[in-house]
């Protein structure tokens, strides 16, 4: 079965956003490096010859992939709008622990699941439960089951390296994507999280702020287009990348590619601040000035490498590598592979997000009644 057809027969969310614009992308080239391994069950565990072998992506697609492009100034031609086709978690489980890609039949059972499971919206005899069942089908992944068993290519075991001795660890600072919805790590980029949070308006999540999304967004919530969707505008001397967010704002950033230096160190950004230069092919952009750390990370020394490559017409491979002597033993890589639509089709959509919103006031005033409340036991 072709990706179109499982996302036209997965029937979950009807016409949300993302599942329309995934099922309109017929011919679309399979992502290179999961159809490059599907035909055999790789025994290696090595994020260097994981590349190796996705290096020669075998389509599968009826439209066949073209050589990548080049702008008219002679780079490679990066723009566009590029989409997530698979649903890769994060980490490894422990019930795929050394295995680095599933079988055709793990695949296709996973998948089968999803088609049956009809979400979190049935009713239940029992209230807690239905409570606890709230959300419905609409969260859950619409997107065909990769092979491979992790995002993370390195380190080996595909899991986040252990933290360094006294360092704070996951569950602070942003969460990276996805959204508080089953994101896992962090919240929704979430400055102050932990008591007293709400506060203060300078405190609140920033999702009812509309302040957008931080970087990296990962596709850890594989609908609503929560780090599935990436539009890139180019020029010569910069970049810009948006990702989209359903109702969050997005996040745009501009990659400067004219050789100007960082700020200073203590000049922090919401985004970071991103630089990029050329190496062959691959745009290789470095990010510092992070206002916040990564899962946990000490912004003053978090770092990210981001290589971008256009393999071919359609497919489009990002690489991001984590540092931070303060928080992991050692740095560690994702890849996110990524397929390309027609741009005429104009599939990013305007944010929901805006400064309307009745949630913030509504945080401010619980918790100013928790204060009252508070105040009246003295």
């Amino acid at each position: 079965m072709t990706r179109h057809q499982f996302l036209m027969s997965a029937g979950l969310v009807g016409g949300t956003a993302v599942l329309g614009l995934v099922a309109s992308l017929p011919g679309q080239t399979p992502a290179p490096a999961t159809k490059s391994t599907t035909s055999k069950a790789p025994a290696s565990t090595s994020a260097k010859s994981t590349a190796a072998k996705s290096a020669a992506p075998k389509s599968t697609a009826t439209a066949k992939a073209g050589p990548a492009p080049k702008t008219p100034w002679g780079d490679p031609d990066l723009q566009g709008v590029w989409f997530v086709m698979e649903d890769v978690p994060l980490e490894r489980s422990a019930a795929n622990a050394g295995k680095e890609f599933l079988t055709d039949e793990e695949v296709e059972a996973a998948d089968k699941a999803k088609g049956l499971n009809p979400g979190r919206n049935a009713r239940s005899s029992d209230s807690a439960q239905d409570v606890n069942g709230a959300y419905n089908a609409v969260f859950n992944s619409v997107l065909k089951t990769s092979k491979r068993t992790s995002m993370i290519i390195d380190p080996p075991d595909g899991r986040i390296p252990p933290l360094v001795a006294g360092a704070q660890g996951a569950g602070r600072g942003f969460g990276g994507g996805g959204g508080g919805r089953g994101a896992g790590g962090g919240g929704r980029g979430v400055p102050g999280i932990g008591p007293g949070a709400n506060d203060n308006p300078e405190t609140l999540a920033q999702n009812p702020r509309c302040l957008g999304v931080q970087m990296p967004f990962l596709p850890l919530n594989t609908l609503f287009a929560q780090g599935t969707v990436m539009q890139v505008v180019q020029s010569p001397k910069s970049l810009g990348i948006y990702m989209e967010d359903d109702h969050a704002g997005g996040g745009n950033r501009i990659i400067y590619m004219d050789g100007r230096p960082h700020p200073p160190s203590n000049l922090k950004f919401y985004q970071g601040d991103s630089r990029g230069h050329w190496e062959g092919n691959t745009l290789v952009i470095e990010t510092t000035n992070y206002d916040q750390g990564f899962r946990g990370s000490n912004p003053d020394t978090y770092k990210t490498i981001e290589r971008i490559t256009r393999l071919n017409s359609n497919d489009l491979r990002r690489e991001i590598t984590f540092e931070d002597p303060k928080t992991w033993t050692r740095p560690w890589t994702i890849r996110i592979e990524m397929g390309k639509t027609d741009d005429a089709r104009q599939m990013i959509f305007d944010s929901a997000c805006h400064e309307g919103n009745y949630a913030m006031t509504g945080m401010l005033v619980g918790a100013r009644r928790e204060e009252q409340a508070a105040a009246g036991k003295k």
